[in-house]
């Protein structure tokens, strides 16, 4: 059993892969070409957004929006304690301030309390995360009254009351990351807004500060997404709702098994595309092992908090104790778009096997 097998999709794919990777090859078209344009169109349109601004990553993503809706070296943005690093690296990469908000205990997600409460004047934008999938409380959130970019890594396809993820913030960054629901062969991410000056700025400095080549206007940067890997994410974004639906099934069977365990699952905030699918226990390290021996792979997503890592000692963080917490008790079990049947009972076997 593979954790996430990235290679299924190219094996159920490889004739369509094939042929369209064939055409950009033959077309002379490589950065910013047609498949880039195409892409940026339909991708905007399954987020509910009226643009789209494709780029090298999402950290890339993340840096180049918080540029766009103003935020300038030396100004604080609210971030999540538990998320990958790239959150707050893109906001120590641009200047400004990471300011870490603790978690909610049931979704593990920015909790909107206290993100109010470490809101402050200098506060120019707050970067709610998405996690594992999961719609973050946004509406709540906006309530802050602060310019909101969603980091939507992980949320392709993901729904709230409020719409779609990607479709509420000011911007909305993904990623396109080989083992994200929608992933491409290398890195890649794209910027969401129905925002038209915000697009045109998110444009411009993805591309060394022009609207032509060779003016430039402002500073900006090199971070395009090719169109050999637009073209795949054309391919694939056909396939995504029929992925997603896959994870949701599995996903629910997981929920169904484990209610009567002594484990802690995520709070169903809106409808998850299930990115991972993750448990809390105070004994992580033992179930790993349990299901390591019985050839059933887990992860750990994320074993150190963000205010925790040492590359942003330099901010003094403060301690949020509730995301100490869940990051040591928290597991990914498999689960991806192609998951059978027969793994996802494998997987519930064991983890009660474990625990009875």
């Amino acid at each position: 059993m593979e954790f996430n097998d990235v290679r299924l999709q190219y094996g159920l794919l490889r004739n369509e892969l094939d042929s369209v990777i064939g055409q950009v090859f033959e077309s002379g078209r490589y950065i910013l070409g047609p498949a880039v344009e195409h892409f940026e169109e339909e991708f905007a349109r399954y987020c509910r957004a009226a643009n789209g601004i494709a780029v090298g990553s999402a950290t890339s993503a993340l840096s180049i929006g918080l540029r766009a809706v103003g935020v300038e070296p030396g100004d604080e943005v609210l971030v999540p304690a538990v998320s990958a690093p790239a959150t707050a690296m893109a906001v120590a990469l641009i200047g400004a301030r990471p300011v870490f908000a603790d978690i909610s205990p049931d979704d593990f997600m920015m909790d909107p309390a206290i993100a109010q409460e470490l809101a402050t004047r200098r506060t120019k934008a707050i970067v709610p995360v998405h996690l594992y999938g999961m719609p973050a409380r946004l509406k709540e959130l906006s309530k802050t009254g602060i310019t909101m970019i969603e980091d939507a890594s992980q949320a392709h396809g993901s729904d709230a009351n409020w719409g779609r993820c990607g479709s509420f913030g000011e911007l909305a960054a993904f990623s396109f990351y080989p083992t994200k629901n929608l992933g491409t062969y290398g890195d890649g991410g794209m910027l969401v807004t129905s925002q038209a000056p915000l697009a045109e700025r998110c444009r411009m400095l993805r591309n060394y500060g022009q609207r032509e080549n060779y003016n430039s206007e402002v500073i900006g940067e090199n971070s395009r997404l090719d169109d050999l890997h637009a073209a795949i994410l054309r391919v694939k974004l056909k396939k995504l709702d029929e992925w997603n639906l896959r994870r949701r099934a599995a996903a629910a069977t997981y929920r169904e098994a484990f209610q009567e365990l002594p484990i802690k699952l995520q709070v169903e905030t809106g409808k998850s595309n299930y990115h991972l699918f993750v448990v809390t226990t105070p004994e992580r390290d033992g179930l790993h092992a349990y299901l390591a021996e019985r050839d059933i792979p887990t992860l750990v997503h994320y074993p150190i908090p963000l205010p925790r890592q040492k590359a942003f000692a330099e901010f003094a963080p403060a301690r949020c104790p509730r995301a100490d917490a869940f990051c040591s008790r928290v597991l990914s079990l498999p689960i991806h778009g192609s998951i059978s049947d027969g793994d996802v009972n494998r997987v519930i076997d064991a983890v009660r096997g474990f625990f009875t």
